[in-house]
């Protein structure tokens, strides 16, 4: 092959390394865009109401559907990223009760390090639209139907397995590349629970970063995250439900 043959193949493969990234930057905006503006609609009800998290949840069950569609147009599918029937359920059941331990450990410490910093006036994560959860045994059982289907499933199917995917072909699918993929993805989930106030950004931020770690690490078995993320929320449901959070 002649120079400028080699130079031309060069640039090929460059643009359309470029265009892909493209793409994949344009795919995950396309998915979050009803989660973002169903999120937006929803505060704007108010989310302590049942049809501002109604209208919350909706926006991520559309943004299910739409990355489902997108990912079947690139040739692959939920399964193949995270929802494929474990080898050992077993294997998986306690490796998510240590993901489950492990995410109550870091989101304490971030908390007690982000309160205790001096001359920083922080406050607890705001958990007040939670309010009408306490004493209301029908309230919980919604609350806990949500965490175990929209929450575990729908937050880890688009934080974890789509969009560190997709950051995947936009950074990169060698260490480095994951490593940035986990962090944005990290940091968008944080951000994404922005009702909390700034400490509950930085400890959602943090279970994200380590759910996305694990993720990863597992081989990407999102069924784990999926059951450490329904445990934690069941937890933290009966604990408002009882007054003691």
């Amino acid at each position: 092959m002649s120079n400028d043959a080699e130079v031309l193949v060069q640039e090929k493969s460059a643009k359309q390394l470029q265009a892909g990234r493209f793409r994949g930057l344009l795919d995950i905006a396309v998915v979050f865009l009803p989660i973002v503006l169903f999120g937006l609609l929803g505060n704007w009800i108010g989310l302590e109401t049942i049809t501002g998290g109604f209208i919350v949840n909706i926006g991520y069950v559309v943004s299910i559907v739409v990355a489902g569609l997108v990912l079947k147009q690139g040739g692959t599918n939920w399964r193949e990223i995270g929802l494929a029937r474990p080898k050992s359920w077993f294997r998986t059941t306690l490796l998510a009760l240590g993901a489950f331990v492990g995410a109550i450990v870091l989101i304490v410490g971030v908390q007690m390090i982000a309160l205790s910093l001096p001359g920083v006036a922080a406050e607890a994560p705001d958990v007040s639209r939670f309010d009408s959860l306490v004493g209301n045994v029908p309230f919980l059982l919604l609350m806990l139907t949500l965490a175990w289907t929209i929450i575990a499933f729908g937050e880890e199917m688009i934080y974890r397995a789509y969009i560190i995917n997709r950051l995947g072909d936009v950074f990169g699918h060698e260490k480095v590349g994951l490593v940035l993929a986990v962090i944005t993805s990290g940091v968008i989930f944080g951000l994404a629970h922005f009702a909390e106030g700034p400490v509950g950004l930085l400890t959602n931020g943090a279970f994200g970063l380590l759910f996305g770690w694990i993720y990863l690490k597992s081989g990407r078995n999102l069924w784990i995250t999926i059951i450490a993320h329904g445990l934690l929320n069941t937890l933290r449901f009966v604990l408002v439900f009882a007054g003691a959070a």
